[in-house]
Parts: structure tokens; C-alpha cells; sequence
């Protein structure tokens, strides 16, 4: 498994899990609880790694900035 994410550069795990989200979007396949489970479990470890890092994260200055509505 090593080899694989050094030469993709994306853990094998997180590749699929990429895939079966695009093919629930597009399909409407539906998702395994497992793979729910993961992708809350990824997204709470990079919040708290962004809070460790203090960044701060105005949500809505941020869709301002994207709408680009000063």
C-alpha cells in the first residue's frame, strides 16, 4: 500500500472513497455507513488540525470573497 500512495500520492483508502462520493453524485448510489463514517472521521482531524493551527475561518467572508461581493 505504500507504493501505491507514493506513486499516486493519495492513500488507496481515500482514492475510493473519493470514488464512491462522485459515483453517489452522479448515480445516486447510495452510501455505505462505513464509508460516512470515514469521510466524517477525515473531515473532524483536519478541522481540529486547522483549530491547532489557529486559523480562523469566517465562513461567510469566505463566500463573499468567492462570489466576489466586497
Amino acid at each position: 500500500m505504500a507504493t501505491e500512495t507514493e506513486t499516486t500520492g493519495m492513500d488507496p483508502q481515500v482514492r475510493d472513497d473519493y470514488q464512491a462520493v462522485i459515483k453517489h453524485l452522479l448515480d445516486k448510489a447510495p452510501l455505505d455507513p462505513e464509508l460516512v463514517r470515514r469521510i466524517e472521521e477525515r473531515a473532524d482531524r483536519i478541522t481540529e488540525r486547522l483549530r491547532q493551527e489557529n486559523v480562523d475561518i469566517d465562513v461567510v467572508e469566505l463566500l463573499r470573497d468567492v462570489r466576489d461581493e466586497s
